[in-house]
C-alpha cells in the first residue's frame, strides 16, 4: 500500500520539478511564488508533468497536468502582483500531453508556444500566440497521423502533417499523403511542396 504523499513530500516533489522544468537558465532556484501557485492550485490525486517558466522572470507559467478525471490539462498562469498568479488559459487536447516549445514561429519577434499531444493514433499539434488584448488564442490547430515541423528559408515554422487518405481498394494497405502548412498573412494555410 502507498500512502499519499503528505504536504511536505508533495512541496519537496513539486521543489523538485520545478529545479528540472525551469533549468539553471531560468532562475538559481525555484520561484517562492510558482511553489505557491502549485500548492494551492494542485489536487489529491493530480500528477504534474511539466512546469514552465515561459519567460525569464516566471510571470508567466505553463503548467500541464494530468488529473485523476481523464484528460491532462495545459494550464497558462499570469502573475498579478507579488507572488500571486491568476490562470489566464486552460487546454485541452489529446489523451496524452506530450511536448510544448516556446519560439518565434512567424518571424514577428514574439514567442508563441508549440504544444502536441497524442489522441488515439493521432499526434495533435496546437500554436498559441498572444493577441493584442494578451489572450491566448491558437492560430493554428491540426491532426495527424504525424506531425513534423520544419523550417524554411526564412527560418519561419511550417508543419508537415501526415494523414491516411482512405484512397486505397479494399485488400490493399493503407494509403497516406502529406500536406505542407505554411504561414500566409498571419495564419498557416495549405501549400504546395517545394
Amino acid at each position: 500500500m502507498n500512502p499519499a504523499p503528505s504536504a511536505t513530500r508533495r512541496a519537496a516533489l513539486v521543489a523538485v520539478l520545478l529545479l528540472g522544468a525551469l533549468g539553471p537558465g531560468a532562475c538559481a532556484r525555484p520561484n517562492d511564488s510558482v511553489l505557491a501557485l502549485l500548492r494551492t492550485t494542485l489536487k489529491r490525486g493530480d500528477r504534474v508533468v511539466l512546469v514552465r517558466a515561459l519567460d525569464p522572470q516566471a510571470a508567466s507559467v505553463a503548467v500541464v497536468i494530468d488529473t485523476p478525471a481523464g484528460k491532462p490539462e495545459l494550464r497558462f498562469y499570469e502573475q498579478r502582483g507579488p507572488g500571486k498568479y491568476a490562470l489566464a488559459h486552460t487546454v485541452q487536447e489529446g489523451d496524452s500531453f506530450k511536448n510544448l516549445s516556446v519560439e518565434d514561429v512567424d518571424g514577428d519577434g514574439k514567442d508563441e508556444i508549440v504544444t502536441t499531444w497524442e489522441g488515439g493514433h493521432l499526434e495533435v499539434i496546437d500554436v498559441l500566440a498572444r493577441g493584442a488584448d494578451h489572450d491566448y488564442r491558437s492560430i493554428f490547430q491540426n491532426a495527424g497521423r504525424q506531425v513534423e515541423k520544419r523550417y524554411d528559408s526564412a527560418g519561419r515554422v511550417e508543419f508537415w502533417i501526415t494523414s491516411r487518405t482512405y484512397d486505397e481498394g479494399p485488400g490493399q494497405p493503407p494509403a497516406y499523403s502529406t500536406t505542407v502548412y505554411r504561414l500566409s498573412d498571419g495564419k498557416y494555410v495549405e501549400a504546395p511542396r517545394k
